[in-house]
């Protein structure tokens, strides 16, 4: 990754600490108890009126004040410089042409950071200590990138000049083959991408999120991509990065690990009792204290993977997303809550639309989610989610916000939750006769 400033312009689980003993896991067991009362009457009790909590007011940022896109000195000089044999420089042409309205905040800081790989999204730690707050970085909701692809094609539709110029074409020449020395000219196209967004956003991340939003592919691997995975790591050896970019794979470990599974059987499907009972001893083993770090080496997970005959990777997320909150939601005497509801209400509650919205670390701090990880509720809203999505498959991606998956939630069936409320006693039943004595007295 490299970032310049360009010339002309000036650049302005809470880890509650829960405690089991003094020399064991630091996990705090918080049980709510009520008693009845002392006596009763025939007198039926006369029960107020429950009020509906009142919504709190949406709270709506300021529009960003908005100047010329000339206002950039570099703007002009690069308008008079442009030729018309390459894709961007028509491109850029146009939209200064129409001098556009961009965000002041975001022009006065005209960085650009050139992303080769799609899985090297920009983050705020990578821009200048001194970045304006008031420019928003991360985060895209659905809803921004709709107004990204929307300006996308309106923009190839006004500057086409080749009928036969199809638009993975253009993507091409501007997303994937295009110089790293073109930072400026990217940059005038992300803050036409940029229109119409409600923060104000720098142009080099916009632009980034363009290309992973048109570029990106997503999905299962095919047999196709299974044979170029083999063909270049027995060629070039294990340059992920290289290879996912040749995929145009926005996650580099997943083209890792898609490696690892090709020509070896490993076991899939459900985990049984007897594996979870393997699971839950071995990274106990590996780190007596793993409820309250959560973490234990790579080898570790390769270890125990073989053990089971499973990829390693898939063992680290039954892990993290079952097995782990199971254990952590039973100290915190939450095991059996429905957390599902909590989620949505508190959500609703604080104008969080979309996963984007939420700060999960955060989150998972809160007394009401107490056991919960990032992760458990994360993977929690997604399954809501794509629930709801399946009942309405009329709504956008925009469209299935936290108000739509409080409606699938109020009219979808319950299944009953006895089979898996059985299956997590007798997993906390061997936990607490097997693993926890030993790691207590540690």
């Amino acid at each position: 990754m490299s970032m310049t400033m360009l010339p002309g312009i000036s650049s302005t689980i809470m880890k509650t600490v829960r405690t089991i003993s003094s020399t064991a896991l630091q996990i705090t067991s918080k049980m709510h108890t009520s008693s009845p009362c002392d006596s009763k009457t025939n007198t039926p009790e006369i029960k107020p009126m429950k009020k509906k909590p009142k919504k709190k007011p949406v709270k709506t940022q300021p529009p960003p004040a908005l100047c010329s896109i000339l206002v950039c000195g570099e703007h002009k000089t690069i308008q008079k410089e442009l030729g018309h044999d390459l894709l961007i420089d028509v491109l850029a042409g146009f939209i200064l042409s129409k001098d556009i309205q961009v965000s002041k905040v975001a022009l006065m800081s005209n960085i650009s950071v050139y992303r080769k790989n799609l899985d090297l999204i920009i983050r705020r730690r990578d821009l200048p200590q001194d970045l304006d707050p008031e420019i928003k970085v991360g985060r895209f909701s659905p809803k921004d990138d709709r107004i990204i692809k929307e300006n996308w094609s309106y923009l190839l539709k006004q500057t086409k000049r080749e009928s036969h110029l199809e638009e993975n074409e253009a993507i091409e020449q501007i997303f994937v083959s295009s110089e790293k020395d073109q930072g400026l000219k990217k940059n005038i196209l992300g803050y036409f991408l940029s229109q119409g967004l409600p923060t104000s956003r720098l142009a080099t991340e916009v632009f980034n999120r363009a290309k992973i939003l048109l570029c990106a592919k997503k999905g299962d691997f095919t047999p196709d991509e299974d044979k170029i995975i083999a063909d270049f790591v027995k060629r070039e050896g294990r340059k992920w990065s290289m290879l996912s970019e040749q995929l145009r794979r926005v996650n580099v470990d997943s083209v890792k690990r898609r490696y690892e599974m090709l020509g070896l059987d490993y076991k899939c499907g459900p985990y049984t009792a007897k594996e979870d009972e393997i699971l839950l001893r071995e990274v106990f083993i590996a780190n007596k204290n793993i409820l309250t770090n959560g973490s234990i080496l790579s080898d570790d997970w390769k270890r125990i993977g073989e053990k089971l005959r499973r990829n390693p990777w898939n063992v680290r997320k039954h892990w993290s997303g079952c097995l782990e909150p199971t254990l952590l939601r039973h100290h915190a005497g939450t095991l059996h809550m429905d957390v599902r509801k909590v989620l949505i209400d508190h959500l609703l509650e604080h104008q969080m639309n979309y996963a984007q919205d939420v700060n999960w670390k955060e989150l998972v701090k809160l007394p009401k989610f107490a056991g919960s990880t990032t992760r458990y509720l994360q993977r929690k809203f997604d399954s809501m989610r794509t629930n709801t999505g399946k009942m309405y498959p009329e709504l956008s991606e925009e469209q299935l916000t936290t108000e739509a998956i409080q409606r699938w939630y109020n009219i979808s069936k319950r299944n009953s939750t006895k089979k898996k409320e059985e299956y997590h006693e007798e997993l906390v039943a061997f936990y607490l006769a097997n693993i926890y004595p030993v790691v207590r007295d540690k």
